[in-house]
């Protein structure tokens, strides 16, 4: 009695489709995954932002020339998510992505600046589109709050040096449309997203306050 089995094609054919519903299936969940992040991010930023604001003068008597970070301040003050909180390091809260933030409240005068800051993350400095998805996400989240906020801006290396990117207001201090982060354009987007893609100088992606102290 002669047994029929498949042959080598079917076979090669029945691979070639599971893998095509494979990578389907994986790239679907990673899409997923990504989106998941992104509204958690949001969720996180948008605490953070809120904490600053609620307390944006409590913290007046403690300034000095060399400024201060906030972080373990608003730690103690439960106003930060017990996930963002990383083992001792109480100068840098992290996000869902791993990206390190950091709040410090520096004086200029009779002026201070409440700088909520994030750095050393691949997100700053290389190109891809999930990158570029969660710079953009930082943005909505700052613009969001654009009422609230002095400024927002990208910056490389230090403020002495040359390579700071255009900056876009808050309501408050917008001085034309262009400049507006309630009106923030995808073009503003991708030049202050992909400003750093490349570059061999820390980036670091800024949500700033303006403290009138007296």
């Amino acid at each position: 009695m002669r047994e029929n089995g498949r042959s080598m094609v079917e076979m090669l054919g029945v691979l070639a489709i599971i893998g095509v519903l494979s990578v389907g299936a994986i790239n679907g969940y990673s899409k997923a995954m990504l989106k998941y992040k992104l509204n958690k991010q949001a969720e996180q930023l948008n605490t953070v932002i809120n904490a600053v604001v609620r307390h944006l003068h409590s913290f007046d008597d403690i300034i000095n020339a060399n400024g201060v970070y906030l972080n373990k301040y608003l730690v103690k003050l439960n106003e930060i998510p017990s996930e963002m909180v990383h083992g001792n390091d109480m100068n840098t809260i992290y996000d869902v992505f791993g990206i390190g933030w950091s709040i410090l409240y520096t004086q200029n005068s009779s002026v201070g600046f409440i700088n909520l800051s994030a750095s050393s993350y691949p997100s700053l400095k290389t190109k891809s589109a999930d990158n570029l998805e969660i710079c953009r996400n930082m943005l909505v989240i700052a613009k969001e709050n654009s009422g609230n906020i002095y400024a927002v801006s990208t910056i490389s290396g230090h403020y002495t040096d040359e390579s700071i990117s255009k900056s876009l207001y808050g309501d408050g201090y917008c001085t034309s449309d262009v400049n507006c982060l309630k009106n923030i354009t995808l073009e503003q987007v991708y030049n202050l997203c992909g400003a750093h893609w490349g570059t061999e100088k820390q980036p670091e992606f800024k949500i700033n306050w303006l403290v009138k102290r007296f």
